[in-house]
């Protein structure tokens, strides 16, 4: 299969995967808020917080294991990758089940939570460890899979996975125990079964690739070791910035805005999944091109990639913002108040993050990376301070998104000037060519903010915004396209019609 045949298969594969999940998630999510209750979920959301971050943080481990298991797939040193990346993991797995445990010991008894429910915390809490712990070990599986490509696998586990949480989320309304309990217990099962089957299935499919205390190259060792720990310095700082947005919240509003904040966060891990997908399926040619001395291809993959993150990020943000309130009744019936105004803020923060995202890979490819991880890194605790000031001089509750807004403004300028600086990515061209993606999505958002406004909308106004926004966005996309892309998509398009012929 062609490379960009491979990509194109591999982004279709993680797509249809990605609406699935996010369909069968919504019914998920409501069910799991009606089992129970505000209060409860609001519990769940902050002393579990981590969960949400746990895909996060074992896809950003993966990413920086994955870029030394692409960048050495073709060399004979796989196996010592990929036994040096489960040496490190484990120790990173412990170093953080410690930190954990230390600070749920220091600081659970501090959050403004009923003493009633501090025990059944702190049952949360240990349960939200041991599933800590069983995704990072698990992340060299997760890394190899994605090295090699095996999108469908990925995309099959992943549909299993959302589906036995829809189970979990029935189970509760007919569990004789405690539903906040029993919700944690059965999540960290299921997260455990989960890693189990990565590790199963890398065992059978990749026979050739073993951990061996023979493959161990101290090399090789410090080589990673230094781009692993760069990588975690970012995810450390991001999870004290996701964790500590709802302790804020917490302080200042109590428990039930903890509920409002977490549903935002799930509507916007939904969008941010496609964002997420297309990177994962484009980043082991970026990073494997980055391996030989023409840097041509992987530079015009990574701005390829950047437009068209953009742009799909866009095309579901924007109609979703302009009916926020309808779809949020749909979705929840009973909505919570402030959780539009979460959701817009959301969104448009998630959109704003994309504009130069395809840079990640490109960066991470040659390695040099401590500069940029320190950068990003203080990038996300600046949202911190920013929020706690809007909050204590009296400002609402949405102006921690406020406070967020700082965030994109700094990531993508730093991927902007690091991907000149060590890839020498042009950066006029890049800006024009994003300038003309990010020109269709104002455009669209003004048309449709001017035709349609963010009232209380119905179902016709729904398909009609979206289907306005989509035909907007499309004719847009298509004339930021440059001439190899363009040729790419018709040459796409001839090979699909013939199919379709044949057939």
């Amino acid at each position: 299969m062609k490379h960009s045949h491979r990509i194109l298969f591999n982004t279709l594969t993680m797509y249809l995967k990605t609406i699935v999940t996010i369909c069968v998630g919504l019914f998920t999510t409501r069910y799991v808020l009606e089992a129970l209750g505000i209060d409860d979920l609001g519990i769940f959301g902050l002393v579990g917080a981590i969960v949400g971050l746990l895909e996060f943080l074992n896809s950003t481990m993966a990413g920086a294991t994955q870029r030394f298991l692409s960048y050495h797939r073709k060399q004979d040193n796989l196996n010592s990758v990929f036994t040096t990346s489960i040496i490190l993991h484990f120790l990173i797995g412990m170093a953080v089940v410690g930190l954990l445990e230390i600070g749920g010991f220091l600081f659970l008894d501090k959050l403004n939570i009923h003493a009633n429910r501090m025990v059944m915390v702190y049952f949360v809490f240990h349960c939200v460890v041991a599933i800590t712990f069983f995704s990072i070990i698990a992340t060299p599986y997760q890394a190899l899979i994605n090295a090699h490509e095996d999108m469908p696998f990925i995309a099959v586990i992943s549909i299993i996975e959302t589906f036995a949480k829809l189970g979990i989320a029935f189970f509760l309304f007919i569990t004789p125990h405690d539903r906040l309990g029993t919700y944690a217990f059965a999540m960290m099962i299921l997260a455990i079964l989960m890693q189990i089957t990565l590790g199963i299935f890398c065992k059978i499919r990749y026979s050739k690739v073993t951990f061996s205390r023979q493959f161990i190259d101290m090399a090789l060792t410090r080589k990673m070791l230094a781009f692993s720990g760069w990588n975690f310095f970012e995810s450390i700082c991001i999870i004290f910035r996701t964790k500590g947005l709802p302790v804020l919240i917490n302080l200042f509003f109590g428990t039930a805005m903890n509920a409002v904040f977490n549903l935002a966060s799930q509507v916007t891990s939904q969008i941010s999944t496609f964002s997420f997908t297309l990177s994962q399926a484009s980043a082991p040619q970026i990073v494997s091109g980055t391996a030989k001395k023409n840097l041509d291809r992987p530079k015009m993959l990574a701005i390829s990639f950047c437009k068209l993150q953009l742009f799909l990020v866009s095309l579901l943000g924007i109609p979703l913002i302009l009916n926020i309130n309808y779809v949020l009744q749909i979705w929840l019936k009973k909505v919570p108040e402030y959780l539009p105004i979460f959701c817009c803020l959301a969104i448009a923060n998630e959109i704003m993050l994309n504009l130069a995202r395809g840079l990640q890979s490109l960066i991470d490819g040659k390695g040099f990376i401590r500069g940029y991880k320190i950068v990003m890194g203080f990038s996300n605790l600046i949202v911190l301070p920013i929020a706690y000031i809007l909050l204590k001089i009296g400002h609402p509750p949405y102006s921690i998104y406020i406070a967020c807004f700082a965030l994109p403004i700094f990531t993508n300028l730093s991927r902007i000037y690091f991907a000149h600086r060590h890839v020498d990515l042009h950066v006029p061209h890049f800006l024009k060519q994003m300038s003309k993606v990010l020109a269709t999505v104002l455009i669209t958002w003004g048309i449709g903010y001017g035709v349609w406004g963010m009232g209380n909308s119905s179902l016709l106004q729904l398909f009609l915004s979206t289907a306005m926004s989509s035909a907007i966005m499309l004719t847009g996309f298509w004339l930021a396209l440059d001439a190899k892309e363009k040729e790419f998509a018709k040459g796409l398009w001839g090979k699909v019609r013939g199919r379709m012929k044949l057939n």
